[in-house]
């Protein structure tokens, strides 16, 4: 394993070194994840206390190691499909561990998850339906939540995601679905609402926003006659970018907004945070395989590629860092990817030391929506190695094509 003094760390020396590191490969540094977590679990609780449940997004990032040290951490697993409840189960979260959320839940483990304890939020008649088919065969109590849609571009101009265009998930308050699942659901003997779910994305992740929503869940209460135990806010949060809101800036909103109804001031607040824990504890490291002239521009073929920390290849601008012994500077050099797609470009640099082969490039902040969505176009995973207590070894190894043939067959 290459040793690392993780006093005075020297990058260049760190990966520089070729023999230790094959690229292309994820870096992923333990330490940086734990202070994440721990800033925000512990802002938090000092204004929520022992009402505060953390759900990790496994969507955001999948990586069977990563779901075990949220296990081990005491996070809860939010999935939102079958598969992402069966890896769940697999990494050892009981389903009382478990917030089952999403509109594709499967029967097998939605009925699971109902009857063992799991926290389900619905997202759909035909989920009400299912629930009113079953729930008749079974004893125990089906607590649920119900996640609600509603305009929430009105109250934040230009903040959503979709805009103009409705979302396409929970029950709408404006159009009377969610009076009609309160309705449907309150017809149901053994089953009881006792949550809220009210996640929404937007671009902004802005503090009204969160006041917009807890003002929504107020008022949703009121009209639950049962008592209301949760109220899942989601995620969507900044996590230790500069100049954005804070934690506690979050925090004390969501207590004030929500303790405005007298039905939720004993509620638990549940947080579904994905991107502000894993996104900035991953750095993708690549070399330089190429090199030529195209016009008055200098190509730089490496071997990695933009489906690896873009995947939706949306032209998103990573921070990076070049490890190059040239002392010569050049206009304008274009990072390219492994990849027969013209447009798979990583970055333009512009006046930097120009690169040779096997030069390195990291490009930083790239653990959340990659590895969960990078696809295997023309070349298998890559290699991920964890760096703890100034050591790396390898937490997923690169897929061969053993690998990529399992359960398939042949003729």
């Amino acid at each position: 394993m290459l040793k690392v003094d993780k006093l005075g760390l020297d990058m260049k020396n760190l990966f520089y070194n070729f023999e230790e590191l094959k690229t292309p490969c994820f870096v992923f540094d333990e330490e940086h994840l734990f202070k994440n977590y721990n800033n925000l679990i512990n802002t938090f609780k000092n204004i929520w206390g022992n009402k505060l449940v953390i759900g990790y997004s496994v969507k955001t990032n999948s990586l069977p190691w990563v779901l075990c040290w949220m296990r081990e951490h005491g996070a809860l697993a939010e999935v939102v499909s079958e598969d992402e409840y069966y890896l769940a189960r697999k990494i050892g979260f009981p389903p009382k561990n478990i917030i089952y959320n999403g509109p594709i839940k499967g029967k097998e483990s939605l009925l699971e998850a109902l009857n063992s304890g799991a926290i389900v939020n619905l997202d759909s008649f035909s989920e009400i339906e299912f629930i009113r088919e079953h729930a008749q065969n079974h004893s125990v109590i089906w607590n649920v939540g119900l996640r609600i849609n509603f305009d929430l571009e009105s109250s934040c101009p230009s903040e959503t995601i979709m805009g103009n265009e409705p979302g396409r998930f929970g029950f709408n308050i404006e159009n009377g679905s969610l009076d009609s699942a309160i309705y449907e659901l309150g017809k149901i003997n053994n089953v009881r609402i006792v949550g809220l779910h009210a996640h929404h994305s937007t671009k902004t992740k802005s503090l009204n926003v969160f006041r917009v929503l807890c003002a929504h869940c107020c008022r949703v209460s009121e009209k639950i006659k049962n008592e209301i135990t949760y109220i899942d806010i989601g995620g969507c949060f900044f996590g230790d970018k500069p100049n954005t809101p804070t934690y506690d800036d979050y925090a004390k909103l969501i207590k004030t907004e929500l303790n405005k109804s007298p039905k939720l001031e004993n509620c638990s607040l549940i947080l579904e945070p994905g991107t502000a824990l894993i996104a900035t504890a991953f750095s993708y490291l690549v070399s330089v395989i190429d090199k030529k002239d195209c016009k008055n521009k200098r190509i730089l073929t490496t071997d990695g590629s933009l489906i690896h920390i873009d995947p939706l290849m949306h032209g998103i601008r990573h921070h990076l860092e070049i490890f190059s012994d040239s002392n010569k500077f050049i206009e304008t050099q274009i990072l390219a990817g492994f990849t027969c797609v013209e447009k798979d470009r990583l970055a333009q640099l512009e006046n930097e030391k120009e690169l040779e082969l096997n030069d390195r490039i990291l490009f930083k902040v790239t653990g959340a929506y990659t590895i969960s969505m990078s696809p295997l176009f023309i070349q298998n995973y890559p290699i991920i190695y964890e760096l703890k207590n100034g050591n790396y070894h390898i937490i997923r190894n690169r897929w061969t094509v053993e690998n990529f043939m399992q359960n398939c067959e042949v003729f």
